[in-house]
């Protein structure tokens, strides 16, 4: 289904970020200058908060449990006093040999991490929607992958930061394989949760727009269940503390600082925020 928001800046800088990724990615090979996911998320937030720094906030924390809940970020779309929460995975791709390697990864102690980010997502309160984030270059002569978005024409940098959800990921998994094509049967720009209007009605507010994607196109590819079903299990105005925080610019206590499961807190808002009260 096509529909986007062509006068959105901020439609236009995630596509244009998924495109400096994929640039960056490609010089790294010539250079042979590794860089890894890390480094790629931390350039890529860096960069859209810059150009929006009154839409899109990041803030990072020193504790970090992703061996525990498998997730490299916390994402949060909002819109007035509608949230809509996921948790993030971000692999990047080896290009020479269109693979991910070791993307299946196991802890010795928490077990898998595709199972941890799936579980702790759907069972955090509010639940959040687990996703990949993949970071692409590869020679395009070599690999022509399905072009699934319908709102624009085939631009294969954009899937420098390609979307999945977690579970269609885990049935690649399951099928013991690493390589793109394989995962590229439902991988999306990530420009598409900010963009995307195909799903739902061109004036609904961020987080519907976006679950409305998520549930139209990234969950198309995985079992029905309630878990990804129910609207309200999603978008939600009730989140949780560091959210409003994170938005607003204002300082944590060390025992708040304790209480936040992950490394990375980015909110991406719509519209004007009452959360930061003139600031």
């Amino acid at each position: 289904m096509s529909g986007h928001l062509p006068n959105d800046p901020l439609c236009k800088d995630f596509i244009d970020q998924a495109k400096k990724t994929w640039e960056r990615i490609r010089y790294s090979e010539l250079t042979r200058i590794a860089i890894n996911e890390e480094a790629i998320t931390s350039l890529n937030l860096l960069d859209l908060q810059r150009k929006h720094p009154f839409r899109i906030r990041t803030r990072t924390f020193t504790r970090h449990q992703e061996a525990i809940n498998g997730t490299d970020w916390e994402w949060w779309l909002g819109s007035g006093m509608n949230w809509l929460g996921l948790r993030v995975q971000a692999k990047k791709l080896k290009p020479n040999v269109r693979k991910y390697r070791d993307i299946d990864k196991t802890h010795p102690v928490h077990g898998r991490q595709v199972d941890n980010l799936i579980n702790h997502a759907l069972n955090s309160n509010p639940p959040r929607v687990p996703i990949y984030v993949f970071y692409n270059y590869w020679d395009v002569n070599l690999y022509n992958p399905p072009w699934l978005c319908e709102s624009y024409p085939i631009d294969i940098p954009m899937l420098g930061c390609g979307i999945s959800h977690a579970s269609f990921v885990r049935n690649v998994m399951n099928q013991n394989s690493e390589y793109l094509a394989d995962f590229a049967q439902n991988m999306y720009p990530w420009s598409c949760l900010v963009c995307c209007t195909g799903y739902s009605k061109n004036r609904d507010p961020l987080p519907h727009r976006s679950r409305d994607f998520i549930r139209g196109a990234l969950e198309k590819s995985v079992d029905t269940r309630d878990d990804y079903q129910n609207d309200l299990r999603f978008v939600t105005d009730d989140v949780p503390f560091y959210v409003g925080k994170v938005l607003s610019g204002e300082r944590f206590t060390r025992s708040e600082m304790k209480e936040i499961p992950v490394k990375r807190v980015t909110i991406v808002y719509e519209g004007k925020s009452h959360y930061y009260d003139n600031k």
